[in-house]
């Protein structure tokens, strides 16, 4: 009988063990975009033709006073922390663990010729409406809310005393989606 609980036991252990051996062990990553080395980019315009996109969870959303480099001339700069997730590939809904601080100005630097002048409040708006989602969320639904951040290939910077090289808001966007797929 003692032989047969032992059994028991370890078969129930190993039963146990066996999600969490699954489970993300990796350490959470924190990345910077633009990178803080990056030097301010000219004053041409991108094409918008192409972006870099980033899907994923909201994380943080955050606004500061800063200034620039060389001017002192005041700058608001927002924080957008995203967490990475990969949108329909195996079915696995865990995010990667990797968090993407991004920066970019709170108001558009050339909001006569911007394409949206109000890039940055609509990143703000997709953040609340995506984390509601999030918290509102079906657990039984095979899709998820998440926010994508785009910025154009090309993007201008501006170099800040506090936060360093920051996107224009001019050359970024946001908005949230829901993924449309089932997993594979």
């Amino acid at each position: 009988m003692k032989s047969t609980h032992k059994l028991i036991i370890a078969a129930l252990t190993v039963f146990l063990a066996a999600p969490v051996s699954g489970a993300q062990t990796t350490p959470w990553q924190i990345s910077r975009q633009p990178a803080l080395s990056a030097h301010t980019t000219s004053e041409a315009k991108p094409t918008y033709q192409f972006f870099s996109i980033l899907d994923g969870t909201p994380k943080a959303f955050e606004v500061h006073h800063d200034t620039q480099v060389g001017t002192g001339k005041p700058v608001d700069v927002v924080m957008f922390a995203i967490e990475l997730q990969v949108m329909n590939s195996d079915g696995n809904f865990e995010p990667e663990g990797l968090i993407i601080d991004n920066f970019f100005t709170a108001k558009a630097v050339q909001p006569g010729s911007a394409p949206n002048p109000r890039d940055a409040h609509d990143c703000a708006l997709w953040n609340f409406l995506v984390l509601r989602a999030i918290d509102n969320r079906n657990a039984a639904l095979l899709t998820w809310p998440y926010v994508e951040f785009t910025v154009a290939e090309g993007a201008r910077t501006i170099q800040t005393n506090e936060d360093g090289s920051v996107y224009w808001s001019d050359d970024v966007e946001c908005w949230g989606s829901s993924d449309r797929f089932s997993p594979f």
